[in-house]
Parts: C-alpha cells; structure tokens; sequence
C-alpha cells in the first residue's frame, strides 16, 4: 500500500470515529435533512388515519392510548414512536405513511403541546 492510499484508508477509517464523537454533529445533520411539518395537514391525517381513536381528537389520551398533547415530546420522540411503536401500536413505516405525512403528523403533535395545559378550573361550565 502507497503512503498516499495509506493516507486515505486512514481518513476514511477514521471518519466514523469522529462522528461517534460528535452526536451533536450527526444529530444536527439528521434534523437538518428532515422536512419541516406542515399541522394543518398533519391534523387531517390524524383524524384521516384515526390516530384520534386512541389518543383523543385533542391529543388527550384514550382508554387504548396514551396523551400526546402538552408532554413536550420533541419531534424525534414521536417520529421513534410513530415509525417504531412501543405497546399495541401499529407501525407508520415509510411504506405506508411518507416522511412528508409523518413530519406534519409531527408537528400536529407538537402543535398540541404549545401553551399550557388545560385546567378544569378555566372551563366555564365546570365551575358553576
């Protein structure tokens, strides 16, 4: 082997090592290729894809499914769970649901989280 090829194998080799030092830096890169979400549309497709019947037209949470609104979970979190279900959920694999699809799903979710989380307290009804 040439010192030159050397040379080569040796960054090439080295390569992986440096981005298992650095999550940070794979991490951002994979966020980066990830589509932004679109909630208008990821609202459709929750109720589209009855995501509702376990988890609550508001995120809520079911008898089959666990809440989903103001958890703070952040978009890797739920693309794990939606790709990768743990429990009885079905898996949203690429096949299926496009990355497209599942990043508004995403954002609908994360949509759900922003402000604080209803009070009984604040409902009018409730405090007659």
């Amino acid at each position: 082997m040439t010192v030159k090829a050397m040379k080569h194998f040796g960054l090439v080799a080295a390569l992986p090592l440096v981005l298992l030092a650095a999550p940070g830096f794979a991490q951002s890169a994979a966020q980066g290729s990830a589509p932004a979400g679109d909630a208008a549309h990821g609202k459709d497709m929750y109720m589209r894809d009855a995501c509702y019947t376990c988890h609550g037209t508001a995120g809520e949470g079911g008898a089959s499914g666990p809440k989903v609104a103001h958890d703070g979970l952040s978009a890797e979190a739920i693309l794990q769970q939606l790709r990768h279900p743990q429990a009885q959920m079905p898996p949203y694999t690429e096949k299926i649901l496009s990355d497209r699809d599942a990043a508004d799903i995403v954002a609908y979710i994360q949509s759900l989280s922003q402000g604080p989380a209803p009070n009984a307290k604040d409902i009018p009804l409730l405090n007659q």
